[in-house]
Parts: structure tokens; sequence; C-alpha cells
């Protein structure tokens, strides 16, 4: 009999492990289904609460980048060379102008402007960035495409490739206050055979066409023509307009160097002229003097980067920085 205890003890220790294999089984039982039924509210703030939404930092800001705006006078003057107005020259400007306004998230447009003098056809490039708090009021920006005489890398390259990278800088940030009308002027130059005031086509056309009520819009406008080389960097105007857009100009500039210098001509020496006719507050940016203006010596070896850097950097705290729409209110001025 004595042998036989082990196996019963193994039975009962068996068994008690059984009995609380079993109570614990109920008693979760129990808790799992008190969890159930009496916690809906918590469930159902569990399954109705909203997924947070991770926010996404906005992209960095973009400064000019004068690499980017010597590309362009590269291809305007090293590739494309002489564009002389009305040829096919120009107009393959006005196509690459198109085509990098469109890959920055423009929808340009062109304006066919007919040159009486030789019958010939000239372009304007026009591309509109509307504004973040003062839609209806633009500052026009312009540069002339067209060269005289040569490759016309300082004139005018120089002020088309800043505002392409202007266009593509500003439509990035999106800090612009009035909207910004980016204008790249066909035949600014005096075409072949013509008189003395047989100029600025594009941008005489561009302001004739306007409708009172979008001249009445226009705070003001910067004439980019000539930024590439020489010793003085200039703010010039006519003196036909308000002084308020070279005045502002000036007051932002003058710690890069920029000086006040009248605009002599009776005709207007940039796209500027027909814009202070129209009473519109215009000025002129422009380094000077260029030992090879209208010749064959106008080459991209000639562009001082610098000048660009400045210029185009310039004119991104100007629109970004210093128009406000304090400013954007003075400009409108016409008194």
């Amino acid at each position: 009999m004595e042998r036989h205890r082990p196996k019963r003890n193994s039975i009962v220790v068996l068994i008690c492990v059984l009995a609380i294999a079993l109570v614990v089984g109920v008693v979760a039982g129990l808790l799992a289904y008190k969890a159930v039924s009496g916690g809906k509210d918590s469930l159902k703030k569990i399954t109705s609460a909203p997924s947070k939404t991770i926010p996404i930092a906005p992209p960095p800001p973009l400064a000019f980048d004068v690499n980017q705006a010597m590309a362009h006078v590269n291809q305007l003057a090293g590739t494309i060379g002489l564009r002389e107005e009305g040829t096919a020259a120009e107009e393959a400007a006005a196509g690459y102008i198109s085509e990098r306004l469109s890959s920055s998230g423009y929808r340009p447009t062109t304006q066919a402007v007919p040159i009486t003098t030789n019958g010939r056809t000239t372009h304007n490039v026009v591309a509109i960035l509307n504004g973040t708090s003062e839609a209806g009021r633009t500052i026009v920006i312009g540069a002339h495409m067209d060269s005289k005489g040569g490759p016309g890398a300082n004139d005018n390259a120089t002020g088309c490739g800043i505002l392409l990278e202007l266009a593509r800088v500003l439509k990035h940030n999106n800090k612009q206050v009035p909207s910004i009308e980016f204008v790249f002027f066909g035949g600014e130059e005096i075409a072949a055979g013509a008189g003395s005031n047989d100029h600025h086509w594009g941008s005489r056309y561009f302001v004739k066409a306007l409708r009172p009520e979008e001249i009445a819009g226009i705070a003001g406008m910067i004439s980019v023509d000539m930024v590439g080389a020489g010793p003085e960097f200039r703010d010039r105007s006519m003196g036909l307009a308000p002084g308020t857009m070279r005045d502002m100009l000036l007051e932002l500039g003058s710690p890069r160097g920029l000086t006040l210098m009248t605009d002599t001509s009776s005709t207007g020496m940039s796209d500027h002229e027909p814009f202070e006719k129209a009473n519109i507050p215009a000025a002129w940016l422009e380094y000077r003097d260029f030992s090879f203006y209208h010749s064959q010596g106008d080459t991209v070896s000639t562009v001082d980067v610098a000048h660009l850097q400045n210029t185009g950097q310039l004119v991104q705290d100007f629109i970004e920085s210093y128009l406000t729409a304090e400013k954007v209110n003075q400009l409108m001025q016409r008194n």
C-alpha cells in the first residue's frame, strides 16, 4: 500500500492546478465581459477619436540665385545671340522665356506688337503672380528681350535673366503683397532705319492697350535694363510721374550703392518711359557706363555676376519685405 501514495499525491496536485486554472479563467472572462459591456463609452472614445495629422513644415523660402540668372543670360546671349526686333532670333528668345515661365508654374501670354517702320512684328511675353493681400494692385517688373549690334548680354539679357529668376523665386515664396506682372518687352531698341523716337515698341504697345481701370490699378513699374556692367548703380526716372517708386527703391538700395540719376532723354532711354507718361510711378535700374554698348563686344564675358546678384536681391527684398500694403497705398497716390 505504501508504494501507491505518490501516485495519489500527483493526482491531487493535478486536480488543484486544474481548479485554479478554471477559477482564473472564469475571473478573466468576467473582467473581459465587464470591459466590453460596461466600458462602451471608453471604447466609443477610442474608436471615435480623430487621427492626428502630423503638420508638414512649409518649404524653406528661396533666395535669388545668381547662377540661375546667369544660365538665362548664357542662353539668350551666348546661344541665341543677336536678337534684333521682329526677327526669328528675338522670337526664339520669346519662346525660351515662355518655356521657363511655364516651368516655374506660370501661364504666360504673348502680345503681338507691330513695328510700323519696317513691317515686322515683335512680341511681349507676360506672366502674372497674384498678390497675397493687395491682388487688385499691380507692380510691373519689365525687361526687354531684343538686342542691337551684338549678342546683347548686358543689354539686355541681364534684365531678362534677373526677371526669370525672380519669377521662379517669388512664385515659390508667395510673400508678395500686390500682384506682380512680369513683362518681357519686344522691340525696345530703335528699329533699323527708323527715327530717334521709333523705339520702345513693346512697352508703348503694352501701356496703350491697357484700359483706364487697369492703368489705375498699376501701383508702379520697375525697368531692369543693363545691370551687368559698369561702376555706377543708378536709380533713374524722367520725372514725368510721381517719384515714389524711384524714392522707395533709393531708400532700400542706398546701402547697396544705388544712387539717383535723371533720365534726361525726352523720349526715354528704357521701358519705364511709357509708364511715366501714363502717370505711373516708374524707375529704371541700371549699371553704367558700359564700353561695349550696342556692339559685338556685348558678350557674356562682360557681365559682372556681383552686379546681377546685387540687383536681383534688391528687387526681391523690395517686393517681399519692403513693399507693405501701406507702401502700395503710397504708390497709388498720383497727385
